[in-house]
């Protein structure tokens, strides 16, 4: 009978445990997912120059690329996420006239036709959040972000 007592003891303690691990998981894929929608504020600075998002070209009413996961609405300036969390390189993927890759740990961002790679001498390539330095592609964004992209190069 004791062991009997023992061995349920045991494995309540085991489930108790697991049922606490499989809370856990199930809340980090719950993450990724977005209940309304998450906003906050970007820039974005190529060669020098601020790009204007409030542009109809950016908008997701007007573009003819946007995205429901991330993008801007008319006569707004903040970016807005909607049903999935992205990451910060995502982000910049999915905006229009924009597209990030990553190569061989390099970053390699396309705007307007234009492709900035850092691996290319003298071009820099600087993403933060919140004013601190990210690493884009693991990085995701949530509600009150301020994204900051900075690409320059020498020439």
């Amino acid at each position: 009978m004791r062991r009997r007592l023992v061995l349920a003891s045991t494995g309540s303690i085991v489930l108790t445990s697991l049922s606490g691990c499989l809370s856990s998981v199930r809340g980090f894929f719950r993450d990724d997912e977005i209940d309304g929608h998450e906003s906050g504020e970007i820039e974005v600075v190529v060669e020098g120059e601020s790009i204007d998002f409030t542009a109809d070209r950016f908008q997701a009413e007007n573009a003819e690329d946007s995205s429901v996961y991330f993008h801007f609405h008319e006569g707004h300036e903040p970016w807005f996420m909607e049903r999935k969390r992205v990451t910060f390189a995502e982000a910049i993927d999915l905006l229009p006239h924009f597209a990030y890759e990553n190569a061989d740990g390099n970053h390699v961002v396309t705007f307007d036709g234009t492709t900035y790679d850092e691996r290319d001498g003298g071009t820099t390539i600087r993403f933060e959040i919140n004013g601190e330095a990210v690493d884009p592609t693991e990085r995701k964004l949530y509600d009150g972000d301020e994204l900051f992209l900075e690409i320059a190069t020498e020439d």
